[in-house]
């Protein structure tokens, strides 16, 4: 498929998990890729590989947590590609810890990444988005559903994408500019691979929220994001995507 022929994309989160697979799977279907992540060097060699694989891409240092450089990605992106038809905003991190031990630093940088992270890209990218009636999807989790113990900050900052994510729909419909939320499950990802139960917690509160299925991989999750942000998606807007193996069934 050939989907994103002639259309841009800006993929935050890009240097590895669903952030490389998205930016891999737009790539692949002709879009023009920016990639933006902190991890500097490591999304420069994500951009370095779809280049080098015959797609249009480039990268773009970011912490999506300064207004400053979320605004010099977007313009980046329009610099360098002309225009922006849709933003996916992946990047995210998880820490998992009992809720009376979280620090306050450590629940405002959670929720500066995954929830003002997201507002902040959304918010530089939507007069360009409305130019092109382009689309915007927003990765939440079934962490937003369903309880996920020790996950107080993370579940709060993507219960809050879910509901940022329909806002936006609404706001900006009629403008031409669908808004969607992707809520994976169990994913392998470097978050979900280093994530391990407190010292001390019931380790059976982890059995609740784990796919019959079994975790799935970043490019399944790829593959959603494509669809709802393709023209095959184009009477979707304002609703959530569950790609969780049945977990919030």
């Amino acid at each position: 498929m050939q989907r994103f022929t002639d259309k841009v994309a800006l993929v935050t989160g890009a240097a590895s998990g669903i952030g490389k697979a998205t930016a891999e799977r737009l790539a692949s279907e002709g879009a023009a890729v920016m990639c933006a992540d902190v991890q500097q060097d490591a999304v420069a060699a994500v951009a370095a590989a779809l280049t080098a694989g015959g797609a249009r891409a480039a990268a773009h240092a970011c912490d999506v947590r300064d207004p400053a450089a979320v605004a010099a990605t977007v313009a980046t992106t329009i610099e360098r590609f002309g225009a922006l038809h849709v933003l996916g905003n992946v990047a995210g991190v998880l820490r998992v810890v009992h809720t009376h031990e979280e620090t306050l630093e450590e629940w405002n940088r959670i929720l500066a990444i995954n929830l003002t992270g997201t507002f902040l890209m959304c918010r530089a990218a939507l007069p360009h988005l409305i130019a092109t009636r382009g689309t915007i999807v927003n990765m939440s989790s079934t962490a937003a559903l369903r309880a996920h113990a020790w996950t107080a900050a993370y579940s709060a900052s993507k219960g809050g994408v879910l509901a940022l994510t329909r806002e936006l729909a609404v706001e900006y419909g009629k403008q031409g500019v669908r808004v969607n939320a992707l809520c994976p499950g169990g994913v392998m990802t470097p978050i979900h691979e280093s994530f391990t139960v407190p010292e001390g917690a019931d380790p059976k509160l982890v059995q609740r929220i784990m796919p019959f299925t079994g975790f799935s991989e970043p490019a399944e999750v790829a593959a959603a994001l494509a669809f709802l942000a393709s023209d095959e998606a184009c009477h979707v807007t304002g609703t959530m995507m569950l790609v969780d193996g049945a977990m919030c069934a």
